[in-house]
């Protein structure tokens, strides 16, 4: 039987010892054949499923965690805060500096052209 064949079938039968079935009733048989290698599994599903029972946490510790919780969420938001500010402003200082390379380049470059104008205006023959 394959791997997923297999999960299918425990999956099943998980789903149906949760509805409340027990023993036989749990083992969805429709369409597959009972594999007596898969027995010890579901046996130990049922009893592993027979003994967990859902717990209702007390409304104390709902609210603890409640205010824990909250309270990293704060810390995280003031964290991220700083880290967006730090991010915002090293982004700022790269535009600044790239503009002001830019900058730079374009007086460079308008100077020259300026003293070839300056040249070709003064010696027209040359």
């Amino acid at each position: 039987m394959h791997e997923r064949t297999i999960a299918d079938i425990l999956s099943a039968q998980a789903d149906r010892l949760i509805e409340g079935h027990h023993g036989e009733a749990a083992f969805d048989c429709r369409g597959i054949q009972r594999m007596e290698s898969l027995v010890p599994l579901m046996e130990l599903a049922e009893r592993v499923e027979s003994s967990l029972r859902p717990v209702e946490p007390s409304p104390v510790f709902v609210q603890s965690l409640s205010r824990q919780l909250s309270a990293k969420w704060v810390r995280g938001n003031r964290e991220m805060n700083r880290r967006a500010r730090s991010a915002t402003f090293v982004v700022a200082a790269a535009l600044g500096s790239a503009v002001s390379v830019i900058s730079a380049v374009g007086i460079v470059v308008y100077l020259i052209r300026h003293r070839e104008r300056r040249a070709v205006a003064h010696y027209p023959d040359a």
